[in-house]
């Protein structure tokens, strides 16, 4: 899905401005906007694909409306307490994209902005530096950044817009997908259909066989990164960390691997991937069990005898 279907132009914030609470008819919106039929044509049909907007045809003439989708409602509440910034300049493209990434990780370091926005450097710079400026971000210590407590709406319409999009990717890929974990655009989900691409990529417990751990499930784990993405044991450890509930033939798997992979060994970078998907207490339950299995079991982790005898008497 390219960029301009999953985010709202400066033109498609413009028309939308222009739309009241039971909406105006399609030459109305024209002559307001100036719009020639061959781009409000093409505005409204994008504008409807990101469930904003409705259409309704009555014989010959037909009217514009917003939706009835939750993040037409927020896009309404910020168009009326925000209207009188220029939200065309920082609700669009790559200033939404950050704001989707601030959303869904309220406190973000440049590095952590730009693997999540999918935007170059020189565009992030550019749009925190606009940003501050307008107040909309803080800075929450050295490089640490956060939406603003007063442009949280803005966050929550690009969390929920952003939801909704990821779903439209999801059904295409395969009908019977769920997401079961998701942070801004990038997301895991499970489904019945074997069919890799370049933008879902086999992860999780559907990886393990590469690593010398057979898993036979009736479910297939896909990810869909932001960016380029290339599977690791490290980051297929940790996604199959992010599937919750998880029972013990899965969690007995996750040791297996561990173990099989010398994990241990790559604790350091185990922990920094562990820290940009919040599975921080996790490794530490993993790295405390192999310590001291005896002591450190929690619920749902095999005894160290039934591990090894697993691993073939390792």
């Amino acid at each position: 899905m390219k960029d301009g279907e999953t985010w709202l132009s400066p033109r498609e914030i413009s028309l939308l401005r222009c739309l009241g609470d039971g909406g105006l008819p399609r030459k109305e919106v024209a002559k307001i906007t100036g719009m020639l039929q061959p781009e409000l044509t093409r505005l409204v049909k994008s504008l409807e694909s990101k469930g904003i907007i409705s259409v309704h045809k009555k014989g010959i003439s037909s009217s514009i409306a917003f939706s009835d989708s939750k993040h037409a409602s927020l896009f309404r509440r910020v168009l009326n307490e925000y209207g009188h910034m220029r939200l065309e300049e920082v609700l669009s493209l790559a200033s939404l994209r950050v704001i989707a990434s601030l959303a869904a990780r309220p406190a973000s370091t440049r590095e952590e902005l730009l693997s999540s926005s999918g935007i170059s450097p020189r565009t992030l710079h550019t749009v925190l530096r606009k940003f501050r400026g307008v107040g909309i971000v803080r800075v929450q210590g050295r490089g640490v950044y956060g939406l603003s407590d007063r442009f949280v709406p803005f966050g929550d319409f690009s969390r929920e817009m952003m939801s909704f999009s990821n779903q439209r990717k999801v059904l295409a890929f395969s009908s019977d997908s769920v997401v079961i974990w998701e942070r801004g655009s990038e997301f895991i989900v499970r489904t019945k259909a074997r069919k890799e691409s370049s933008d879902f990529k086999l992860t999780a417990f559907s990886a393990f066989e590469d690593y010398g751990v057979p898993l036979i499930q009736d479910w297939h784990y896909y990810y869909h990164p932001v960016r380029d993405w290339r599977r690791t044991v490290d980051e297929v450890l940790l996604q199959s960390m992010l599937v919750r509930p998880r029972d013990a033939r899965e969690n007995t798997a996750i040791l297996m691997l561990w173990e099989k992979n010398g994990l241990s060994r790559r604790l350091g970078r185990i922990r920094e991937g562990a820290a940009r998907y919040g599975l921080e207490g996790e490794i530490e339950t993993i790295v405390a069990y192999f310590q001291d299995p005896e002591r450190n079991r929690p619920s749902g982790f095999p005894k160290m005898r039934d591990l090894r005898e697993k691993m073939g008497g390792r």
